[in-house]
């Protein structure tokens, strides 16, 4: 049976990609195998052991560099990147949504960058076992995300972790049990079109997005 779109309430907290969120370091590399971490408070600096990085092999020297701390990946080089290797972003509403005029000064410094104005689906992190990658989800308040991520602490079929750019954006969002509207891949009703048409849908589609 083809997969079909269902609604399920669902414990959504939030994150963003700074170092507290995302377990990450800076550090300088000055010593063969090693690095300087520069941690925020005493004793400011500790020696930890590099790992050379399974994601980007290739990956040039830096001086001063961005290691994991907290995952099996500790002591790579921090990527800024998903599970699936795409750089993480924020839902956001376009301009002819009602919530994008109710605060004016943001409105006025997404008009200052244009591409701003236009809307976007953001990033959110799920359990896989559950939410297969890709999978669409529609959540009241953050605005429309693609699963995209894992987390060690997200875990079971009801638990979600949406992207934030912002701390403090991460912060206020908290934590909420909204009733999620979600899209399994090849649910939604453009996937279920004719071939013929399907290709005008999805680009019909985006431009829903970008809009609304």
């Amino acid at each position: 049976m083809a997969p079909r779109p269902f609604r399920r309430r669902m414990e959504c907290t939030a994150y963003c990609s700074c170092g507290y969120c995302c377990n990450w370091e800076w550090g300088l590399n000055v010593f063969p195998g090693r690095y300087l971490a520069l941690l925020p408070r005493a004793p400011l600096l500790a020696l930890r052991r590099a790992r050379p990085s399974g994601h980007a092999p290739g990956r040039k020297w830096q001086l001063l560099d961005k290691y994991w701390t907290a995952t099996p990946l500790r002591g790579e080089p921090y990527l800024g990147l998903t599970a699936t290797e795409t750089e993480p972003t924020q839902a956001r509403r376009g301009l002819l949504h009602p919530t994008t005029w109710a605060d004016p000064k943001r409105l006025l410094w997404r008009a200052v960058l244009p591409w701003r104005l236009l809307g976007r689906v953001g990033t959110v992190a799920a359990d896989p076992e559950h939410l297969a990658f890709g999978t669409q989800l529609h959540v009241p308040g953050h605005g429309w995300c693609r699963v995209e991520d894992t987390g060690g602490d997200i875990l079971g079929p009801t638990r979600l972790d949406l992207f934030y750019h912002s701390h403090a954006d991460a912060l206020r969002w908290g934590r909420r049990t909204p009733e999620v509207l979600v899209v399994p891949p090849g649910a939604s009703r453009v996937d279920r079109l004719p071939g013929p048409v399907r290709g005008v849908a999805r680009v019909a589609d985006a431009v829903k997005h970008a809009l609304y």
